[in-house]
């Protein structure tokens, strides 16, 4: 999935983000595959690149310390999880926190072919979400209707 139609799929279920902001540097990028020693899918690369110009509900966690919406880095969100839940799992990834301590999440063992996974607070399990990035991304519109 190329980063237009990455776009195409967000035009249709999300408004822009009025001015914007700057998306991650390949550093940024280089330092935090650097930090899980995995390479992150394409399409999670460019999906949170295009967060910088949409609004997104819950809270998609940025990459580096450029300028952004505010919202928690990957790094800050998963030294959380890690110090404070004992259910987290290692190589699980946060990327997305539905806001209830639920989040969604790459695997770094599974990288880059990775599944999304889905990780229920209450339960203190992950549970397979979607067999690929590009597949989740696929279903945003209607998982966000």
């Amino acid at each position: 999935m190329t980063n237009e139609e990455i776009r195409q799929v967000l035009d249709t279920c999300l408004e822009r983000e009025l001015p914007g902001f700057e998306p991650p540097s390949l550093e940024d990028w280089q330092s935090l595959e650097n930090r899980f020693a995995c390479r992150f899918p394409a399409e999670m690369r460019d999906f949170i690149d295009l967060m910088a110009e949409y609004e997104f509900p819950g809270e998609i966690f940025n990459v580096g310390a450029r300028p952004n919406n505010g919202n928690d880095t990957i790094e800050f969100s998963y030294d959380f999880e890690s110090k404070e839940n004992p259910t987290w799992a290692a190589e699980m990834i946060p990327f997305y926190s539905i806001g209830n301590g639920d989040y969604f999440c790459v695997s770094s063992l599974q990288c880059p072919e990775t599944p999304v996974f889905y990780y229920y607070a209450e339960q203190g399990r992950f549970k397979h979400y979607s067999d690929r990035f590009e597949k989740w991304i696929e279903a945003l519109p209607q998982f966000l209707s």
